[in-house]
C-alpha cells in the first residue's frame, strides 16, 4: 500500500471529495432565505409606493395654497364694499376655476356679512378651494382674512 494511508482516505489523482451532509444549504433553507427576501422586497416596494403617494398629496397642497392667495390677493385689491358684489358669497370665482388642479374651484364666503347688507368693519373673507386629487377624492384647502377700511 502507499504510505500510512488507508484505503477510506485515498483519492484518485483529480478527483474531488465527496460531500459530506452538512455541506451547502438544504431546499428547505434555501426557499425559508427567499420567502424573508421577498417579503422585503415586498415593503420595501410598498414604502416607495407611498412616498410618492405623500409627494404627490404635498404638491396639490402647496399649488392649492398658491392659488389660494393668488387668489386672496385679487380679492384685497377691492374696496371693502366692493369685495361681497364683485365676488358673490358661494359662487366659485372667475378664473380660478379648473386652473392647475382637477376640478379645481375657490370660493369666497363672508361670515358676518348680512344679505344685502353694508360690509361689516372689519369683513372677514374666507377662500375655500376645492379639488379632486388623482384618485377622485375630494380634497379641501381654507384661507381666511380680514378687512379693515
Amino acid at each position: 500500500m502507499l504510505g500510512d494511508r488507508s484505503t477510506a482516505q485515498r483519492r484518485l489523482p483529480g478527483a474531488r471529495p465527496r460531500p459530506s451532509a452538512a455541506a451547502g444549504f438544504s431546499l428547505l433553507e434555501l426557499t425559508v432565505a427567499i420567502g424573508v427576501l421577498l417579503v422585503s422586497t415586498l415593503a420595501a416596494f410598498s414604502s416607495q409606493v407611498q412616498s410618492f403617494v405623500l409627494i404627490e398629496s404635498s404638491r396639490d397642497a402647496a399649488i392649492a395654497m398658491t392659488d389660494l392667495e393668488v387668489c386672496m390677493e385679487d380679492v384685497l385689491t377691492r374696496t371693502a364694499d366692493e369685495i361681497p358684489v364683485v365676488f358673490p358669497a358661494g359662487e366659485p370665482i372667475p378664473g380660478f376655476e379648473g386652473l392647475h388642479l382637477n376640478a379645481e374651484r375657490i370660493v369666497p364666503s363672508y361670515p358676518g356679512l348680512e344679505e344685502g347688507g353694508a360690509a361689516p368693519d372689519p369683513l372677514q373673507i374666507d377662500l375655500v378651494a376645492t379639488w379632486n386629487d388623482r384618485r377622485n377624492r375630494a380634497k379641501t384647502m381654507r384661507l381666511t382674512t380680514i378687512r379693515i377700511r
